[in-house]
């Protein structure tokens, strides 16, 4: 389990520390909201060994897909909407549940409201499910007699999330092909063509140019000692697995992710897409807005706007609005910070984050189609450099050769 440090501030008003062992930060707000504590920040300090693996089976057999929860979500506001009891709407649609790990905390969901306890804190016990933006939506759409209503905007904002994620796994399709066929160009050369080549280099008296002498390497690490290239290879992965999971490293990491070339802007849109949209549906689901900040923050998924967010919160504090925040910050495009400002000037802050969603929303569907072909050339220049190499490693010791001989001729 992961060890997470939070400060927050209890029912008196007074500041408490701690420590809290969990799996995300989303269980750590769960514990802390089960404490009576409003969380002000949450940083992760270090993750146990076996967790890795932990959280990998749990991903791989507990998670829901999200179309099966968005099926779900919208099925749901519909029955609320038809005045159909929750617990009879819950029981009907965890019977067509074809999910077993979705159909399994629903029957569960079921038993925790008939022994009495609320919609969203049954929800909140199945955090690798319903996360801390759908809890805290059902909070308030509970609170204000409009659960069908919210249910339905968070269900438009997941299949918004679907949706960008399919488009940026069809963008990348290609250059992960093109990865794999170059490692595999490139295990295929070392261990059955390089060999036969390096039969041959070894009757030279003349030194071997650096590509040869690269490719030569890997092919004995690949033949001789795959027993500690493949493990080292492994290692390197698991521990910048590890690193970007330090504060350290997850700031430098997420930094990293707005500033990559190509990526960089699409993956600011993206970021963008999905902060209007969080607020947008807290917001107009009549949430606090220090509650909505301290949510955004903790699932907007980079830390880096996580401290801005934290920012704003005190500006929100002191009276001030949440524009001034935004406009500060170099991660915000400027356009973000106007429209929130126009908004709050205008007492039309909704309208302006629809504008917003909007606006993102076609944005990041444009740079997805456009994302292929700019990455189409990058991919050619690597594709070609790496050809290049392997074709220089072996063939410059033969014209190095043939110079040799007309020389000695």
């Amino acid at each position: 389990m992961g060890i997470y440090v939070y400060r927050a501030v209890d029912l008196k008003g007074k500041i408490v520390k701690g420590r809290l062992e969990a799996k995300d930060e989303v269980e750590v707000s769960t514990q802390l909201a089960k404490l009576g504590y409003q969380p002000i920040s949450i940083s992760f300090k270090g993750e146990k060994a076996p967790f890795f693996l932990e959280r990998l089976l749990k991903k791989g057999f507990k998670k829901v897909s999200r179309q099966a929860l968005i099926v779900f979500t919208r099925q749901f506001a519909t029955m609320i909407k038809a005045a159909v009891p929750i617990v009879e709407a819950l029981k009907v649609l965890a019977e067509q549940a074809e999910d077993s790990s979705l159909k399994e905390a629903l029957h569960q969901i079921v038993r925790d409201i008939e022994e009495g306890s609320k919609l969203s804190e049954a929800m909140a016990k199945h955090p690798h499910i319903f996360s801390t933006l759908y809890v805290n939506t059902v909070v308030a759409g509970e609170a204000g007699g409009v659960l069908d209503k919210v249910l339905l905007r968070l269900a438009a904002v997941l299949e918004e999330e679907e949706e960008t994620k399919t488009g940026i796994k069809s963008a990348l399709r290609y250059p992960v092909m093109v990865v794999i066929a170059l490692f595999a160009a490139v295990i295929v050369l070392s261990v059955f063509v390089m060999p036969q080549f390096i039969k041959i280099y070894q009757g030279f008296k003349a030194a071997l140019p650096l590509p040869t002498q690269i490719m030569i390497f890997v092919s004995n690490s690949l033949r001789h000692y795959w027993y500690i290239t493949i493990p080292l290879l492994v290692g390197v992965c698991l521990l910048f697995r590890f690193y970007i999971n330090t504060p350290l490293g997850r700031r430098m990491w997420d930094n990293f992710k707005f500033n990559m070339p190509v990526f960089g802007k699409v993956y600011t849109k993206i970021v963008m897409l999905r902060f209007a949209s969080m607020l947008n549906v807290l917001y107009q689901a009549g949430l606090p807005i220090l509650k909505i900040l301290d949510i955004v923050k903790i699932t907007i998924g980079n830390i880096i706007l996580a401290k801005d967010i934290d920012r704003i919160k005190k500006d929100v504090a002191d009276g001030k609005g949440i524009s001034g925040g935004i406009l500060a910050s170099k991660y915000f495009p400027r356009m973000v910070g106007y429209m929130v400002s126009i908004g709050e000037k205008a007492g039309a802050l909704t309208t302006m984050l629809d504008s917003l969603c909007e606006y993102y929303s076609q944005e990041v569907k444009n740079a997805l189609k456009n994302l292929t072909s700019l990455i189409e050339p990058m991919m050619t220049a690597v594709l070609g450099t790496v050809v290049m190499g392997m074709a220089l490693a072996i063939f410059l010791p033969m014209w190095n050769l043939i110079s040799i001989v007309k020389k000695g001729g």
